[in-house]
């Protein structure tokens, strides 16, 4: 099953996913608890490293879906290699 037809599309897709499962309650519970660690070592944190840390924990879950899931890594090389060619041109 693919994706999506070409790498932007499959970033916003699992993006999307990554969005609506950490909505879920499982998700909010576990970004309550990466906002309580953050905050025990960093009490005086501010919002916009408190945004920083959320976007590197998207990042981080974005590698390990595609890293645990051989369909998507294979889908992933295929669109960057695409995209490397189109950029060859």
């Amino acid at each position: 099953m693919q994706i999506a037809n070409n790498f932007d599309e499959f970033i916003e897709k699992v993006s999307e996913a990554e969005r609506k499962a950490l909505n879920m309650p499982a998700g909010q519970e576990m970004t309550q608890k990466l906002l309580e660690m953050k905050l025990a070592a960093n009490p005086n944190m501010t919002p916009e490293e408190w945004q920083q840390t959320k976007s590197e924990f998207m990042t981080f879950l974005f590698a390990m879906f595609v890293k645990e899931t051989p369909e998507a890594m294979r889908e992933m090389g295929k669109h960057v290699y695409n995209e490397l060619r189109k950029h060859e041109a």
